[in-house]
């Protein structure tokens, strides 16, 4: 049986958290596979590779900031590297992109202004308007992509529950990198998310897919990370 590891602090009381558990067993019945998902606060989270390489995939939950941002950001170093099937939503994002930044850009000091309001190279800022509980048109301009393949679609609404966003000024260094796939992002051309090339799903998302639950948008983005880690066979 494929287990998914589920990172970051519960909240009984997020949509967003209740319906992560939810959205892989319904994506997982709908595909006829074998799943177990188990939810890991960021501060009981073992980092060894003895204990990350039980699971075959990993979603980064929305809720910053985390208890033990380390944590996760290892286990995004982990997932990436080891090319194991990764998801992250809304702070899951934020965070994929801070790893990123530190250990493929060489922006060793990068985090969020959340995380640390005086670090040099703040990868995540404020957004000067809040995303909680709004909607976006969005579009993902390379249709070769694994997220407009699974969308079915170029074009779409993303819903959010945040405050923090990618910062532009890092736009160039970010999609420049030959390791980025494609970007998703606002008809303004502000990045709401990404993919990477060569690994068989690593997808950051600010918006928040499961909040389309069931639905036919963002949320295939679920069954395509959970069709990738019941396949993950073929990719080790």
């Amino acid at each position: 049986m494929k287990r998914i590891a589920v990172i970051g602090d519960y909240n009984l009381n997020e949509e967003s958290h209740r319906l992560i558990i939810e959205s892989i067993k319904d994506a997982a019945a709908e595909i006829q596979g074998e799943l177990e998902a188990q939810w890991i606060m960021s501060d009981t989270l073992d980092v060894s590779v003895a204990y990350l390489k039980h699971f075959d995939g990993f979603w980064f939950s929305p809720g910053s900031p985390y208890k033990d941002v380390n944590n996760v950001l290892s286990a995004i170093q982990y997932a990436r590297e080891n090319k194991v099937p990764a998801l992250g939503t809304c702070a899951g994002f934020q965070h994929m992109v801070i790893e990123f930044a530190r250990n493929v850009l060489g922006l060793h000091h990068a985090d969020s202004e959340e995380n640390d309001p005086e670090c040099t190279d703040t990868v995540i800022e404020k957004l000067s308007c809040t995303l909680v509980r709004k909607k976006e048109q969005l579009e993902i301009p390379d249709s070769s992509s694994i997220l407009a393949r699974t969308i079915d679609g170029q074009r779409f609404i993303g819903e959010y529950r945040c405050n923090y966003g990618f910062n532009e000024a890092y736009r160039n260094a970010f999609q420049s990198s030959k390791m980025i796939s494609s970007v998703v992002e606002t008809e303004n051309g502000y990045l709401r998310g990404f993919e990477l090339k060569e690994h068989p799903f690593f997808v950051g998302t600010l918006f928040i897919p499961q909040l389309d639950f069931r639905g036919n948008g963002p949320y295939r983005i679920i069954n395509s990370f959970v069709k990738a880690v019941l396949g993950r066979s073929a990719f080790v």
